[in-house]
């Protein structure tokens, strides 16, 4: 997969690969001749980006994107290797693979694809018990880009160790200030303030309807060259882009509130699931960005709707799946169509869009069903048809009894502990229900 992925990225090919040819060497000889990104200025990435940069450095600028291509391949090596020690293993890295290949060459391009691989790992410990450790890898992927901590957040919400969760997020954190300010830096935050007054990136879903004025002459889209980036403007546009870090954080918010709420009432693994689908899925849709690699931060939520197993889960990874050969097809593919608003290319950024919509709204209605007390969609039929298909799976034979036992269909009465509970819980609890119209008998 890695090597037709590579062969993607030849830039004869595609131009997927730019940002690893030439903005990232750029950054590194900017910083040795006139002062380091995040530590003599300020910066839009958080300082731990410097990292695989740096490392892919080693053999020198010109070596630079051959060297980080070996490297995203082996740091996904190890992360594959661990996931096919979590139960299901086998589908979550099949998942994994299927995720990367439809979203194309961009995803082995962009810091995002070692924060994503820092994640599973991450993921792979929780799976074992190692609370501690799992924090502090979602932790090392924040300070490299923003988005797992919201990973974070879940595992915060959901798990009981909230005292070795904060402590490894605190140590982690800690240590990075620390050397930043060892380094002389007064902007290792600066990460947290250089969003603000950037414009409206054509593929964020709040320019869709901007990017369709461009498309019948009203509008246009620019190049802004220093963030690197097309932009839209036109009347109301300055608006949007200022509202859409406020509306962010407080989605983001809302959300937790909501998952809170529901990960303490009665379907604890189901709110979990949802809650980190719902948090990533927000952070998309309400960004002003919106960069193709950013379905790379689905990854994870992918990964545990498929974990989760229930016709419902794998409806959401469907839905994920899906964003992810849009925004192949939209870059790199036919990009060049739509920084100049062709139509055609507008349409299938618009069809992106309202996946990218689709899968918010349909884990906030699921999260708020998991928030309701009483049984999740518990008929006897799909009961049946859940212990039919674990019965193929010898780490889940527990969950599927379980399941019975929870409505009574089972030989038994006694309720028994569940195998295959969602990793970012770990609480031997309830466990995720089969699928149904919410029938309540």
């Amino acid at each position: 997969m890695h090597a037709l992925l590579a062969i993607l990225n030849i830039p004869s090919v595609t131009d997927a690969y730019g940002d690893v040819r030439t903005v990232y060497p750029f950054w590194v000889q900017q910083s040795v001749e006139g002062g380091w990104l995040g530590i003599d200025v300020e910066w839009v990435y958080p300082l731990l980006a410097w990292v695989p940069i740096l490392v892919s450095n080693v053999l020198g600028t010109d070596a630079l994107p051959l060297v980080w291509m070996l490297m995203v391949t082996a740091l996904d090596a190890v992360a594959f290797a661990l996931l096919l020690r979590m139960p299901r293993g086998h589908v979550l890295a099949w998942v994994w693979l299927g995720l990367q290949v439809a979203l194309g060459p961009v995803a082995l391009g962009r810091i995002d694809t070692v924060a994503v691989a820092v994640c599973i790992i991450g993921l792979a410990v929780l799976r074992q018990g190692r609370t501690g450790w799992a924090a502090a890898a979602f932790t090392v992927a924040a300070w490299m880009k923003v988005w797992p901590g919201v990973l974070y957040l879940a595992m915060l919400i959901a798990r009981r160790e909230r005292g070795r969760i904060l402590l490894a997020g605190a140590l982690v954190s800690g240590a990075v200030l620390a050397v930043a300010a060892l380094l002389g830096s007064e902007h290792a935050l600066s990460f947290l303030f250089q969003q603000g007054d950037r414009g409206l990136q054509i593929e964020a879903v709040a320019a869709t309807p901007f990017m369709w004025l461009a498309a019948f002459g009203d509008g246009y889209v620019y190049f802004d060259r220093q963030i690197y980036t097309f932009q839209i403007d036109y009347d109301g546009v300055s608006q949007v882009a200022e509202l859409a870090t406020p509306v962010l954080v407080a989605a983001v918010a809302a959300l937790c509130v909501l998952g809170a709420v529901a990960v303490r009432r009665a379907h604890r693994h189901e709110a979990i699931v949802w809650l980190a689908v719902a948090l990533v899925a927000a952070l998309i849709v309400t960004n002003k960005v919106g960069s193709p690699q950013f379905v790379l931060w689905l990854t994870l939520p992918a990964l545990l709707l498929a974990e989760a197993g229930a016709r419902r889960h794998w409806i959401g990874v469907g839905a994920i799946g899906l964003v992810a050969l849009l925004t192949q097809l939209q870059f790199p593919w036919t990009y060049e169509w739509l920084v100049v608003a062709d139509p055609l290319a507008v349409l299938l950024l618009t069809l992106r869009n309202l996946v990218h919509v689709g899968i918010l709204v349909g884990a906030v209605v699921m999260l708020v069903r998991a928030a309701r007390r009483g049984p999740f969609a518990l008929s006897g039929d799909e009961r049946r048809e859940q212990v039919a298909n674990a019965a193929r799976l010898d780490e889940e034979g527990v969950v599927a009894e379980a399941a019975l036992e929870h409505d009574g269909f089972g030989a038994g009465g006694a309720r028994r502990d569940a195998g295959g509970e969602a990793a970012l819980v770990g609480d031997r609890e309830e466990p995720i229900a089969g699928d149904a119209d919410d029938e309540r008998r």
